[in-house]
């Protein structure tokens, strides 16, 4: 649960405006007890007057009033506070004024006397939620404009080269749209190409979804897929500020993690040029729908395409293990454990169950392994930060070994209760195999 105190919003505001004032007072009377403001106001004037000191979410005008009708008011109101909800009660009689006050005055709705009072209730409630909605919305967006402003700040360098190859794929996506093998490795390469996503977990949990597949006995373009959209699983994550994505997922706060989830959105959108790739496209933007339907939007079981279902599973296989989802990394016993935990909830059964009583079908081959200080060698690169006992950076991640820096890490080792286990990039090698 999170410590973060919820912020108490201030309640919404409604006017009523008519010329008679005993209907005025039968509004005060029906809506008093609403959980929202109450403004009254006995004609056009006085209302804009109200509206200039008081933030108005929604307003409901009588059509014919003195000096200034209802529709005449809404005019003003949807010109001077277009995002104020606007709506019109007029008598049978006036329908030919009142479609024209619709489209003068853009009214969102309108009702006809005499009314019901709890039709009068249920607008206004239907206006502060399309109200709400909206404010909500505009938060969202702003949020995500700062935090990619912040994305930009922090990683221009990346961000360059992410844009880049973004152009790249677009215009490659047009050239090659029936060359799968191309799309493949251009799409990969996005992924790979940024620091902070891992080539070896795309890699290991394509090889398990292709697996699981196998074993499910699905068709060979099936297997294609979900082998595919698997190793492209995180491709919504290069849309998304590093912080969501750079500690464990139960360790993300509620929005964060609504944030995480997300990321398929944004790979939808990466993948939308490449309409032949519409099935792999389904597949990762059903990756975290729940197998029981409380995922993120409520597809149950069958409605879940099975590329997805197997996704789900090979995906959270490694997260387990790698230490994505918990703060500690697992061991196969323990991941299979807390798996099993959400047979038939979040996970197919009949997958799962290929997961747990399948030896071997989890491969580690791509799971890049650590080496003592002494192996070390003049020109790689490191790929994780290496820190004291006391937690204290010493060596950043990407920085490129020298003899001078290899002494001093020996020497250093020595100094430390625990040997080190490195996790470095051979550069020669690196390049000997893209030649």
């Amino acid at each position: 649960m999170s410590n973060d105190k919820a912020i108490e919003t201030p309640p919404m505001t409604v006017l009523c405006v008519d010329d008679e004032l005993n209907i005025l007072k039968s509004m005060k009377r029906l809506l008093y007890k609403q959980n929202f403001q109450l403004l009254l106001a006995e004609s056009g004037s006085i209302a804009l007057e109200l509206m200039e000191k008081h933030k108005v979410q929604l307003i409901i005008s009588d059509m014919k009033m003195p000096e200034m009708s209802g529709a005449a008011l809404l005019e003003k109101v949807a010109t001077k506070y277009p995002e104020t909800y606007r709506i019109l009660l007029t008598g049978y009689s006036d329908m030919e004024s009142t479609i024209e006050a619709v489209n003068k005055g853009k009214i969102h709705r309108y009702l006809q006397k005499p009314w019901e009072n709890q039709e009068i209730i249920q607008a206004i409630d239907e206006g502060l939620s399309n109200v709400r909605l909206k404010n909500e919305n505009a938060k969202l967006e702003k949020l995500i404009k700062l935090q990619n402003a912040k994305l930009k700040e922090q990683n221009q360098n990346l961000e360059g080269k992410i844009q880049l190859r973004t152009k790249q794929i677009q215009l490659a996506l047009k050239r090659i749209e029936h060359n799968n093998e191309a799309t493949q490795k251009v799409l990969y390469n996005l992924i790979s190409i940024n620091p902070n996503l891992s080539g070896s977990f795309a890699n290991s949990v394509s090889l398990l979804a292709k697996n699981l597949a196998e074993h499910l006995k699905l068709s060979k373009e099936e297997v294609e897929n979900v082998t595919f959209a698997a190793l492209l699983c995180e491709i919504g994550l290069l849309g998304l500020d590093t912080a969501i994505y750079s500690k464990p997922f139960d360790e993300l706060n509620f929005n964060q993690k609504k944030e995480y989830i997300d990321q398929t959105k944004i790979a939808q959108l990466i993948l939308s040029p490449a309409t032949h790739l519409q099935e792999v496209s389904d597949i990762i933007t059903c990756q975290f729908e729940y197998f029981n339907g409380s995922g993120p939007n409520q597809l149950v079981d069958t409605q879940i395409p099975i590329g997805a279902k197997i996704l789900s599973v090979a995906r959270d296989y490694w997260r387990y293990s790698m230490g994505r989802i918990t703060p500690e990394k697992m061991e196969e016993t323990e991941v299979r454990l807390s798996m099993k935990k959400f047979l038939g909830t979040r996970y197919d059964p009949k997958i799962l169950e290929v997961l747990l009583n399948t030896p071997n079908i989890a491969s580690d081959e791509f799971i890049e392994k650590p080496i003592p200080s002494h192996a070390l060698k003049v020109g790689m690169t490191l790929k994780s930060n290496i820190f004291n006992d006391a937690h204290i950076l010493v060596l950043p991640k990407g920085h490129v070994f020298t003899e001078k820096t290899i002494t001093k890490l020996v020497q250093f080792e020595k100094s430390q209760t625990e040997p080190l286990s490195l996790i470095v990039e051979d550069n020669q090698t690196a390049t000997a195999e893209l030649l």
